[in-house]
C-alpha cells in the first residue's frame, strides 16, 4: 500500500468514527415508559429549528392537539418501539417519529435517518411542560 492509498483509508476511517461518535452522542434518548410519563396529558410549548413557536397537547387517549403560527393540527401519538415518539396528523398516511433528548433544561427533538451515516437533523425544542391542557386546545 502506497503513502496515498493508506492516507485516503486513514482519512475514509476517521470520517466514519467521526459520524458515529457523533451521531451517538445523542444516543442517550429518553426511555418509552419516560418520554410517556413525560408527556402523558401535558402540553408542551416548544420552538421548531426555524424559530415558530408551538403548543401541542398529549392526550391520554393517544391523540394530540397542536397550534403553529395560527394553525390547528391534530392526530395520534404514540411511543415506538425505539422509544421515539411517533405522532400522525390526521388526513396523512404516514407518522413522522422523533428522538427526544434531554440536554440540559429543555428536551431537543431529532429526525434520525435511517442510514447511520447521515447525520440527526434537529427538528425543534420543547422549552416547557405543562400539567394538562390549560389553553383548551
Amino acid at each position: 500500500m502506497n503513502n496515498t492509498q493508506f492516507s485516503t483509508s486513514i482519512n475514509i476511517m476517521f470520517t466514519v468514527a467521526l459520524v458515529f461518535f457523533a451521531n451517538t452522542s445523542f444516543a442517550k434518548g429518553l426511555k418509552s415508559d419516560e418520554l410517556k410519563a413525560l408527556i402523558n396529558d401535558k402540553t408542551v410549548e416548544s420552538e421548531s429549528a426555524s424559530g415558530f413557536a408551538a403548543k401541542i397537547y398529549y392526550s391520554p387517549d393517544g391523540s394530540f392537539k397542536k397550534i403553529k403560527r395560527d394553525e390547528f393540527t391534530k392526530g395520534v401519538w404514540y411511543i415506538n418501539s425505539d422509544g421515539k415518539l411517533c405522532k400522525k396528523v390526521d388526513g396523512e398516511s404516514t407518522a413522522l417519529c422523533r428522538l427526544i433528548v434531554k440536554k440540559g433544561d429543555v428536551w431537543k427533538v431529532y429526525k434520525v435517518p435511517g442510514n447511520p451515516a447521515k447525520s440527526w437533523k434537529h427538528k425543534s425544542t420543547w422549552l416547557r411542560i405543562l400539567d394538562g391542557n390549560p389553553d383548551k386546545l
